[in-house]
């Protein structure tokens, strides 16, 4: 890696105002580590409660998001990624501070701990389109895969460096702690986004209703094939990835490798160390022509590697999943930059929302999905099924004339 990759990644730094965002967010990343265990703890030991009362703790903090996102997107365009972005995180904020006084006061029952969870999950739906959409409106198109790369990395670098330390905290000081750290994350998130510029809203003041929106912006997308086929391919790549990884992993950890939970986390390193990898070589490299050609492509190459998990010893298959780590970083950063650099800025915020909806509203059907293969017909069917249903939708998607020629 030379000089020369290094600043092509670190260029959107330069700018102000993406470096205020970069900085919160990733403090924020750090913080959500501390939350994630803290919720665990809260549930499992404080609360003595069981493995049910934790499964609907964590549905309570993922599934009011996915519907929230389309109303995100919409107002993302009505006001602007900023504003949505600081109400988003002072919800947040609040929502964690009342989490870390409730674990510190003993009275913390699970219906009100499910309840603010559930408004967590609802701010962070809010907030996902407009952080998606904010990037084109700080820095200029040639940028935008450094910025993507660096905004990508924000949460990996949350996980990596702050699990150890939010494991230490709630073991030694207790969960309320952990929350009220999350909380002050979301505090110098929002203190960073108050020195950003206002963006000032893209679209004019208007007297149309949110479902009218939402329609405008479902019309626009369906005048675009290749945006069609982006969707389709992101929504085909959460099924294949999201289940087998949750549900096949463990499986495959204990009943095909043999190798227990020591083997199992080595197997979630080396797809993390891939991830983080795929971020930064997209930051530093990547085509200026034909790059939805190149999206497929890559595409492609991840479905025999997916396949390799289930079928080689344990060094093969770390080797596996770091490539797919890779891989996912790599088609991650592109495919935001593809749709950044040509979707409408009036359109950007709902068309995010649809992004994520693709990405993240399939998984309960791909958990579901992957449990129930791998009990009818074992647990490697779940990586061949993954693995071609990756290969078809990239194939399908590279007989879209206008998404091979998109640059």
């Amino acid at each position: 890696m030379n000089l020369v990759s290094v600043t092509r990644m670190t260029a959107p730094l330069a700018g102000r105002d993406f470096r205020l965002l970069w900085i919160g967010q990733t403090i924020s990343a750090l913080g959500n580590s501390f939350q994630v265990i803290a919720v665990t703890w809260l549930v499992l030991q404080q609360l003595q409660g069981s493995p049910l009362d934790l499964a609907l703790a964590l549905l309570a903090l993922s599934i009011p998001r996915i519907p929230l996102t389309i109303a995100g997107g919409i107002m993302t365009d009505r006001r602007d990624p900023r504003t949505v972005m600081l109400w988003s995180d002072a919800t947040r904020a609040a929502t964690s501070g009342t989490l870390a006084l409730l674990a510190l006061s003993g009275y913390a029952p699970l219906w009100l701990l499910c309840v603010l969870l559930g408004a967590h999950s609802v701010a962070t739906g809010l907030f996902d389109p407009a952080a998606g959409s904010i990037p084109p409106r700080l820095v200029p198109r040639e940028q935008l895969d450094g910025a993507n790369s660096l905004m990508a990395l924000v949460s990996q670098l949350g996980t990596l460096i702050g699990a150890l330390p939010a494991g230490l905290v709630v073991a030694t000081l207790g969960a309320a702690a952990a929350f009220g750290i999350n909380a002050l994350s979301f505090a110098v998130a929002i203190l960073a986004a108050l020195q950003m510029a206002p963006l000032g809203r893209v679209l004019r003041e208007t007297n149309k209703s949110l479902l009218h929106d939402a329609r405008d912006g479902v019309r626009y997308v369906m005048r675009f094939p290749w945006l069609i086929a982006l969707l389709l391919i992101d929504a085909c790549a959460a099924l294949a990835a999201i289940g087998p990884t949750a549900v096949g992993l463990p499986l495959i950890a204990r009943d095909v490798l043999h190798v227990g939970a020591q083997g199992y986390s080595l197997l979630l390193w080396s797809f993390g160390l891939g991830s983080v990898l795929g971020f930064i070589l997209s930051g530093v490299y990547s085509p200026t022509r034909a790059r939805g050609r190149f999206f497929c492509l890559v595409q492609m190459l991840e479905a025999p590697l997916l396949v390799g998990v289930a079928f080689t010893p344990l060094p093969l298959a770390m080797v596996c999943l770091a490539g797919v780590g890779l891989l996912n970083g790599m088609l991650l950063v592109l495919f935001l930059s593809l749709i950044q650099a040509n979707v409408s800025k009036e359109m950007l915020g709902r068309v995010m929302s649809f992004v994520l909806l693709a990405s993240v509203g399939f998984v309960p059907l791909s958990l579901y999905g992957s449990g129930a293969i791998a009990s009818a017909w074992g647990t490697q069917t779940v990586f061949l099924v993954a693995g071609g249903l990756t290969l078809v939708s990239a194939a399908t998607g590279f007989c879209v004339r206008s998404l091979r020629n998109l640059d």
